[in-house]
């Protein structure tokens, strides 16, 4: 794993691409790559490409950029899987190899296959490839949105880097709020691809790839898993042996490695799953769990506990207090690059950098599962109301709309998006809106530029309404939720702590086998995950089969009564914050909030996240110094 970051000056006939430039991007990623790093710079100053590394597979050579035989260049962020099968087929074709390194198969595919090479490729990967006898870029993303690329072009200059606060290195690139995605950003807690919060600076989208040449950027979609809209013909028991044959196979590839793999266990049915299809190796597996002292219904380290003695791996454990979450606010906004606005960010950092400090450099999560076998016991209450909103879109058009306005506007009314939906003739995603509801996204925004799209693909003929509202939500979960925020969210904060995050439920062909199953195979009344749970019933323990599923987050709403609240209202307080919200309605909710009268922390945390996001990254006060006066603030209210 690693961090990539260059410069194309592709618009300019002389170049002044210089390894300062280069390497004072490159190095805002040091946390990517701690291992080693690199630079190369073009003869004719057009060129440069930057590298830091953190060494996994075959640890004395793979450094990087990395040369093929016919000048090209690369630097490459991830992993791939199956480098030894594609290593096999390029030496049959002639390929000499190097390197035991996956990288170096990206060079001699592409060789052999051009830009075809990238369909070839299974893992998560974000890579950009300089061929100078084409004197072109090529960069790609993986299918899944595991590994981010971001990237700008401006006066004949193109950028790219693997997070953004690399490119703001760049003395071109300066940090600007895009205020058009800002209530996107509220709905979703995370701005869709390929836009970001900072004007001018765009996300590759999973599975995307593109060029740059003397013509400027192109893009293209070279995969897509959410475009299939049919259901597999396949029984239970038969798609059970498949889902188990895939994870198994999924598993094993992710154990590729020459550093100690561990898993991040949170006693749950995902995580657990992991732990159980290790059992072989469990006594040479470490587990990392954390919890939070203050906060007993969402600590789960009594059943990470329980898993760890039944499988016997070497457990260990992280505790976080209020302070500790505060102390590490601005830290957990500068390793976001852009708000990520789900509080599992805080203790997916502590975990990962428990596991980096007990020498565990990779480690594998149970990100996926939820999505791909249906896990969220939200899914199961709308589900339950299906048959209320199918028949309400088989009524006239204004008797749908006159129902519509009589339906009260709470501050906490979901329901009412989803009933606007069901008025429109189509319901919206099952997950949406995950963060903010539209009445309160018109309450608190002081403009509101820019309606969220959710623009699903097209409908097929023969759709009925549960395949539909099925295959949106899961159009919805993989075409934005899943890469642009939860991914996201694991590599970042494993990253942050020079640590790789895998995830074997995102595995490309079972994602693409168990996205076409029937609903009834993942969802039965109350039982979530039926064709998961069928196919690992061998190997579960019964306690974790049977418990109640407990998502896994974070006491946002204890925080938020205490320091962090103090420190929302006192940004709220700048200047700044009034061009975006009504902060007088905000501050409202803050004090409702901490008198108990109502429940407002998952409205409050997205803009607190803004808030710290714009005192760092656009106005430049040093996260330091703002950690500093929050933490000040705290010591005097607490006197």
């Amino acid at each position: 794993m690693c961090g990539i970051a260059g410069i194309y000056e592709y618009g300019r006939a002389v170049g002044g691409v210089t390894a300062d430039t280069v390497t004072r991007m490159r190095d805002r990623l040091a946390h990517r790559g701690p291992d080693g790093a690199g630079v190369h710079i073009s003869e004719d100053g057009r060129v440069g490409l930057g590298h830091r590394r953190l060494a996994i597979v075959d640890l004395v050579h793979g450094d990087q950029p990395m040369f093929g035989d016919g000048g090209e260049c690369l630097v490459f962020n991830g992993e791939i899987y199956n480098y030894p099968a594609l290593r096999r087929d390029l030496e049959a074709r002639g390929a000499r190899f190097r390197t035991d390194c996956d990288t170096e198969v990206i060079l001699h595919a592409y060789r052999h296959y051009g830009d075809a090479c990238i369909d070839r490729l299974r893992g998560m990967f974000a890579f950009v490839l300089w061929d100078p006898r084409a004197a072109r870029m090529l960069f790609a993303r993986d299918p899944l949105g595991e590994k981010p690329l971001y990237w700008t072009a401006r006066h004949g200059t193109f950028l790219f880097a693997s997070e953004a606060k690399a490119l703001l290195a760049h003395p071109r690139v300066d940090a600007e709020v895009n205020t058009t995605v800002l209530e996107s950003y509220l709905a979703n807690l995370v701005v869709p691809s390929p836009a970001t919060l900072y004007r001018g600076i765009n996300k590759l989208p999973p599975g995307t790839a593109g060029t740059c040449d003397a013509q400027g950027v192109r893009t293209w979609r070279y995969r897509d898993v959410t475009t299939e809209r049919s259901f597999l013909d396949v029984s239970l028991p038969d798609a059970a042996a498949q889902v188990r044959n895939l994870l198994d196979r999924s598993v094993q590839a992710r154990l590729m490695s020459d550093v100690p793999v561990g898993v991040l266990l949170s006693g749950g049915f995902d995580s657990t799953s992991l732990v159980a299809l290790l059992r072989e190796r469990a006594a040479r597996t470490s587990t990392f769990s954390v919890g939070f002292a203050d906060a007993p219904g969402l600590d789960e380290r009594d059943e990470a506990r329980w898993v760890a003695r039944h499988f016997g791996t070497d457990h260990h454990e992280v505790t976080v207090s209020p302070r500790e979450a505060l102390e590490s606010l601005t830290a957990m906004v500068h390793h976001q690059d852009e708000p990520l606005a789900d509080p599992v960010c805080m203790p997916l950092g502590f975990v990962c950098a428990l596991a980096r400090r007990r020498g565990v450099p990779v480690v594998l999560a149970g990100e996926g599962a939820d999505e791909l076998f249906w896990g969220y016991p939200g899914y199961v209450r709308a589900m339950r109301r299906q048959r209320e909103l199918q028949l309400l879109q088989r009524l006239p058009v204004g008797a749908r709309r006159v129902l519509t306005a009589a339906v009260p506007r709470s501050r906490r009314r979901r329901g009412f998006d989803l009933l606007v939906g069901a008025v429109g003739g189509r319901q919206l995603p099952m997950h949406y809106p995950l963060g903010i509801p539209s009445s309160l996204r018109s309450e608190v925004l002081v403009e509101r530029p820019y309606d969220p799209p959710l623009i699903p693909p097209q409908l097929t003929g023969g759709e009925d309404a549960l395949q539909t509202v099925a295959f949106d939500t899961q159009h919805y979960e993989f075409t934005l939720r899943l890469p642009e925020l939860l991914l996201m969210r694991i590599d970042r904060f494993s990253m942050a702590h020079s640590v790789e995050a895998r995830v074997p439920f995102l595995d490309q062909e079972l994602v693409e086998y168990a996205y076409r199953l029937p609903v009834r195979h993942k969802l039965h009344g109350d039982r979530t995950k039926v064709v998961l749970r069928r196919a690992l019933a061998d190997l579960m323990p019964e306690r974790v089969a049977n418990r109640p599923k407990q998502g896994f987050g974070a006491p946002i709403a204890h925080w938020l009564r205490g320091p962090m609240g103090d420190a929302l209202v006192d940004l709220l307080t700048a200047p700044a914050m009034r061009h975006y919200f009504r902060t007088e309605t905000i501050a409202g909710m803050v004090a409702e909030h901490r008198a108990g009268q109502g429940h407002h922390a998952w409205f409050l945390w997205p803009i607190l996240n803004f808030a710290v996001w714009h005192r760092v990254w656009v106005e430049g006060e040093p996260a330091d110094e703002l950690t500093d006066r929050m933490l000040r603030r705290c010591t005097v209210e607490a006197r």
